[in-house]
């Protein structure tokens, strides 16, 4: 026998002469050598060689059959090779690491596993065995008594062997790295959970209204209550992903007397504890609220791992706003507002409008390009190209000279702010 037999052989010997091991225990406790050998059928022939090791040892020199006896209980097969040599008939124990139950906990688990699937409609996930149960405190007590490096915990086992029989039975693939079911194993209660992971989804939404907000209503009054939401009209996309849960990840958020116009504002929903992932994304849009002010368009499904990316982008807007002027205005004034904010920078501190809920600090923007029409002697049209995050309305009044330049300081008149759409935003 080569000396990795040899040192397999007595390391099972010894190991079976203080603890009684089942097949798939013992095999597992050598998983690092055989290709393609389950850990039953490694373990049935470490035993059977084993056992024709002592069956040698005892046919050369008798006094080896207390050996042989000590591990033969411990074995649980050819009872026969003692009873020849004794009379005496071996007696089974139960698996010191598993008490000889692993294969019915697997059977049971995978029953529990397929009723719990039955709930979900997932195409791919993966299985999680809780660590510290007391199988696995056994099997690492007796891997470090005999200091082994040749094992793979019952933990991983049990991932591989239920993730085979349920890619079979049900059809659905193990996907370890972004899997859209988590499969938890608890090895002491048998307790199986799964869960699915939050589904996310990149949207824009165009809005037509002027008084409808991103999200809900936080005033015990009545009074000066939006209409609609954003939310409002996502929140039916639970349905038919049969969501529990759901959230508005903001890509930025505009006034909510802000009409958001052209290819809409880019945002992100999640929905969590979803039961059905299975949900074609043209089927989405059909089970928002429908309106005339809010059109949501989805674009596609991101990964978690895309989130920060995407939220990170920087953006350049363009802003189309309505002015009044408590002085009357010349075709002068006009040029001098494009001549002023082509390629300037802005400095603003955190405006006094927002200051209760906003941390006060100072940022610096830049306004690129900005195009003036007056259409009378008080009141102009403006196209703004500016860094998103900037302040437009600031931008023109001036914010009691948190914001300058400003509109209002180049002008040197009061400017009051009429409308204001969020015309289009370009992603860099």
């Amino acid at each position: 026998m080569n000396s990795l037999g040899s040192e397999i052989i007595s390391k099972s010997i010894n190991i079976l002469r203080k603890y009684p091991l089942c097949s798939r225990c013992l095999g597992r406790l050598f998983a690092k050598y055989g290709l393609g050998v389950s850990n039953v059928t490694r373990g049935n022939a470490i035993k059977t060689l084993a056992l024709m090791e002592l069956h040698r040892l005892v046919m050369s020199d008798i006094k080896n059959l207390t050996l042989l006896k000590d591990v033969s209980d411990n074995v649980g097969i050819m009872p026969q090779l003692v009873s020849k040599y004794s009379g005496v008939s071996t007696s089974k124990h139960k698996c010191y690491i598993c008490s000889s139950r692993i294969e019915d906990i697997i059977v049971e688990l995978l029953d529990r596993v397929i009723s719990e699937f039955s709930k979900f409609k997932v195409n791919t996930f993966v299985v999680s065995i809780r660590k510290g149960s007391e199988i696995e405190k056994r099997e690492l007590e007796l891997i470090s008594e005999f200091n082994l490096d040749s094992w793979e915990s019952i933990r991983r086992e049990l991932k591989r062997e239920l993730g085979k029989k349920v890619k079979s039975l049900l059809g659905i693939e193990p996907d370890f790295k972004h899997p859209e079911a988590l499969v938890s194993v608890d090895l002491d209660t048998l307790n199986v959970k799964v869960v699915t992971t939050p589904t996310y989804i990149l949207c824009r939404y165009v809005k037509l209204g002027r008084k409808s907000p991103q999200s809900g209503w936080v005033s015990n009054s009545e009074a000066g209550k939006p209409p609609l939401t954003i939310e409002e009209v996502l929140n039916p996309i639970t349905k038919p992903f049969n969501a529990e849960e759901f959230e508005i990840h903001s890509l930025g958020k505009e006034d909510y007397d802000v009409r958001v116009l052209g290819n809409g504002r880019p945002t992100i929903v999640e929905l969590r504890k979803v039961k059905d992932k299975s949900v074609n994304l043209n089927e989405v849009g059909k089970s928002v609220l429908p309106n005339e002010y809010i059109r949501v368009l989805f674009d596609k499904y991101i990964e978690r791992k895309n989130l920060r990316t995407i939220k990170s982008r920087k953006s350049l807007k363009i802003y189309r706003l309505l002015i009044l002027s408590k002085n009357p205005l010349k075709v002068d004034d006009v040029e001098k507002l494009m001549n002023e904010f082509s390629d300037r920078i802005v400095r603003q501190r955190t405006p006094t409008r927002i200051l209760r809920r906003r941390k006060d600090m100072e940022v610096t923007k830049k306004v690129y390009d900005v195009k003036v029409r007056l259409i009378d002697d008080y009141i102009l049209e403006m196209l703004i190209k500016c860094d998103g995050g900037l302040y437009v309305k600031e931008l023109v009044h001036g914010d009691y000279g948190r914001t300058s330049p400003s509109f209002s300081e180049i002008l040197n008149s009061e400017l009051i702010v009429l409308e204001v759409d969020l015309i289009h935003i370009f992603q860099t």
